[in-house]
């Protein structure tokens, strides 16, 4: 008698299989018809449905009985999973009393890690496995799905893992300290995870994780040993090693520091910086312009500095207990200059001349020497003629029409000056008003100040310009060879033209300034200016399109800015109570206190303030600029300039005040108050409320 089975399947070829392994018979003892092709559709997918029928019949064993008991029938058929069994001659499908019995019919599981499974008459359970875990059938691996069957064997094997603890030990550079580095080591337990009852389930592991650290105090005080570390050692941090759960570094053992000695120095009796502070503010507000006391002066005899010498470190020990030197201290150098002499043993300056004491301090040079000064009572007139004097000049009147005053160093007139010419390589100090008259002060002309600044700008930009084309060299994309014919010159023109914008227009700005200064300029200057253009703006390549040839200009341009700024370490200044139709330089500061300035053109390399009125005129200030209030309800032209890295405060902006930064100019069509400018990253003027 034929035996004929329904099997579904994902696939024809699924189904078959299935078919075969619940009949337990090959492919060659059964006739396949396919009912059902699988289909597959976005809403609803259809398995694959195919019919077996056994065909050959069962040959009875001559000692057996020729007909099976009722028994046996039922064992056998209690052992067909996940189809449908139809006879031969009646194709309805008979389902099994046993799938009613229970919830868990046609369903696997997994419990406490052990696998159940209770096939049913018409549905067989399947299984499948998690990356790293090794499911058996019978004794012989599964790969893919596994049948579930009443007859079958499942084992399960999970393997342990056992990591071991790591562990080293390094000293620092200088040997002053030893780092213990951990890794503890775990043991991993694996076990299978509860999967409740399904018709198909996947096997999946839980670890558990148990620290190992198996390193020992013994461990680690041999291993240092062997090191010859003999000193410093840190027991605490050496037991929370050896307890330690988490990888770590810890510091074991720890040497000892050299204590850094101090350099000689120079203790100022007489603080020359005092100049800086400009005339005395009395505690009103007001100023006294007549307080004359912030110049200092010192007399014949008087001492000017303690010199004090070098105090030597203290050498350290490293952890294996040889010595670490103390940086070892210098002595202070003293030059002394006209007027001044040393004393006691040269630790201590004295003036031998009555004057202004100037004192330059360069590391661990100084340089002291008495600046004269020449007092000159009453106006300086026709009757009087000009004054020119390589000290001080202290002017107790005003300095009249068409009169110089002309001084190495400080100049101070006590009244005004009227439309005369005022010039001090130090600072100038007009304690009333300045009409109509030049007034310059510094050591550079505005010029030089302008040109200074400006290769501020460009230096940090031309450095990360060069550092742009050091990543782009080592790119293994390009290959200089590539451009062997034209250099970096192709290189350096995208790399202006798409992220260097700014830089063009610097060097632009630079070569044009050099330009109009013609012959006012040392040649350092013109030479810089041509050699920037061959490198950054020349149309077509040339030999200058190196790296060499950069750094070289990036060098030069650093030299330049070094030697002027210790130039203009004397911090000039010019102070004032208050100017109308006059010419003010200054390569520093510049400060109006009193009621502001009119009609007047200021160039200051520094900061400058006016805390009163800027009416008419034009400023340009190479640190910023802070102004009371600019402009007039008669909307009188006013310019207000500052680099492009500079910012510009203002507490009344009249309607008609123009400011500028950098190129950048914006003209205020109604008042405002407080306000503080500035350049943002799209070079655009933003205007903040100031305090």
């Amino acid at each position: 008698m034929s035996q004929t089975i329904i099997s579904k399947g994902k696939d024809v070829i699924e189904a078959i299989n299935l078919g075969l392994d619940i009949l337990n018979v090959t492919r060659e003892d059964v006739s396949i018809e396919i009912i059902q092709q699988e289909t597959k559709s976005f809403f609803r997918s259809k398995p694959a449905v195919v019919k077996l029928t056994h065909t050959k019949t069962e040959k009875m064993d001559a000692e057996t009985s020729a007909e099976p008991n009722i028994e046996d029938m039922i064992d056998k058929l209690s052992s067909i999973p996940n189809s449908l069994v139809q006879n031969e001659t009646n194709n309805d499908v008979v389902p099994f009393q046993e799938e009613a019995l229970s919830a868990n019919a046609g369903k696997v599981w997994v419990k406490g890690g052990r696998i159940f499974g209770q096939p049913s008459n018409l549905t067989y359970p399947t299984i499948s496995v998690a990356k790293g875990i090794d499911l058996y059938k019978n004794k012989e691996k599964v790969d893919g799905i596994g049948v579930v069957t009443g007859n079958d064997l499942y084992e399960v094997k999970l393997d342990e893992e056992y990591r071991e603890t790591k562990w080293h030990i390094e000293f620092d550079k200088t040997k002053l300290n030893v780092k213990l580095h951990i890794e503890p080591g775990a043991k991993i337990t694996r076990t299978l995870k509860d999967v409740e009852p399904s018709h198909h389930i996947e096997l999946h592991a839980e670890e558990s994780i148990e620290i190992q650290n198996t390193l020992t105090y013994k461990d680690v005080v041999d291993k240092l040993d062997s090191l010859r570390v003999v000193h410093g050692f840190i027991h605490n941090a050496i037991m929370a090693a050896v307890e330690a759960k988490d990888i770590g570094d810890y510091i074991i053992a720890a040497g000892t520091e050299p204590k850094e000695g101090k350099n000689g120095s120079v203790q100022l009796v007489i603080e020359d910086k005092e100049i800086l502070k400009g005339p005395k503010e009395r505690e009103d507000g007001t100023v006294d312009f007549r307080e004359l006391k912030h110049i200092p002066v010192v007399n014949q005899g008087q001492v000017i500095a303690i010199i004090h010498p070098p105090v030597p470190g203290i050498p350290g020990n490293t952890v294996t207990n040889e010595p670490i030197p103390a940086k070892q201290t210098a002595p202070i150098l003293v030059q002394t200059g006209y007027g001044t002499a040393l004393i006691e043993n040269e630790t201590k300056i004295v003036a031998t001349e009555t004057g202004r004491p100037k004192i330059d301090l360069k590391g661990q040079l100084v340089k002291v020497s008495i600046v004269q000064k020449m007092v000159h009572h009453g106006d300086v007139n026709m009757s009087t003629g000009n004054l020119r004097f390589k000290g001080d000049i202290d002017v107790l009147g005003s300095v009249e029409e068409n009169m110089r005053v002309e001084a190495d160093g400080v100049i101070n007139v006590k009244n005004n000056a009227n439309r005369a010419i005022i010039t001090s390589k130090n600072s100038i100090i007009i304690n009333q008003n300045v009409i109509g008259s030049t007034l310059s002060a510094g050591k550079t002309n505005i010029l030089v100040s302008q040109i200074v600044h400006l290769l501020t700008v460009i230096e940090p930009d031309l450095k990360k310009f060069m550092l742009s084309i050091d990543q782009l060299l080592a790119v293994p994309a390009f290959k200089i060879s590539d451009h062997s014919k034209s250099g970096l010159h192709p290189l350096i023109r995208i790399l202006l033209e798409k992220k260097y914008q700014n830089l063009t227009a610097a060097t632009k700005e630079y070569i044009e300034l050099c330009n109009s200064g013609n012959n006012n300029l040392d040649s350092e200057f013109h030479n810089l200016a041509e050699s920037l253009r061959l490198c950054l703006l020349a149309s077509v390549p040339n030999a200058w399109h190196s790296k060499d040839y950069l750094n070289k200009q990036y060098d030069n341009i650093q030299n330049i800015i070094e030697e002027y700024k210790v130039s203009e370490k004397d911090h000039c200044f010019i102070e004032l109570k208050y100017t109308l139709n006059s010419f003010i330089y200054c390569s520093g500061d510049v400060t109006i206190k009193g009621q502001g300035c009119y009609n007047s053109k200021i160039h200051c390399g520094g900061e400058l303030q006016i805390k009163g009125v800027l009416r008419g005129g034009e400023v340009h200030a190479g640190l910023g600029a802070s102004v009371k209030e600019v402009g007039s309800d008669g909307g009188v032209t006013s310019l207000i300039a500052v680099p492009s890295d500079q910012k510009i405060k203002i507490g009344i902006a009249r309607e008609g005040t123009t400011i500028q930064i950098g190129k950048v100019k914006h003209t205020f069509m109604e008042d405002q108050q407080r306000i503080e400018a500035a350049l943002d990253e799209n070079n655009r003027i933003v205007l903040n409320k100031g305090e």
